[in-house]
């Protein structure tokens, strides 16, 4: 396991989301929003990897490729692991070995999410 960037970056965002949830294959279509600020975190992670999200506040936790982190930044449909938390801490895993990027947001609600992550072997 190796974090790329261990430091959240804060990023802007204007899109219409029409998403779909690996886990429970159902399309979540989302609101229009603008300048929707996230968190964003790059793993190198294995199958066996678990990443381990604290958060502050309730808040969507997603687990993407790279191809669908673009299109989630571009506002294109993309496909994700993980989904809403109401409760902390949410366990999220890769399903095989790869480049993974983490999003924490808010869903286009008002206010901000603090957010710890950790990775563990499981």
């Amino acid at each position: 396991m190796q974090i790329i960037n261990k430091n959240p970056a804060t990023k802007r965002l204007r899109a219409i989301f029409a998403t779909r949830c690996v886990q429970c294959n159902r399309s979540i279509n989302l609101k229009k929003y603008r300048n929707m600020n996230y968190l964003h975190y790059e793993f190198n992670l294995t199958g066996n990897d678990v990443v381990v999200v604290t958060l502050d506040k309730q808040a969507n936790v997603r687990l993407m490729d790279g191809s669908n982190y673009q299109n989630y930044r571009a506002g294109r449909e993309y496909t994700f692991h993980g989904g809403g938390a109401t409760k902390s801490p949410v366990h999220v895993s890769p399903p095989h070995t790869g480049h993974w990027h983490l999003v924490i947001d808010t869903g286009g609600y008002a206010g901000t999410v603090n957010a710890s992550v950790k990775i563990v072997n499981g």
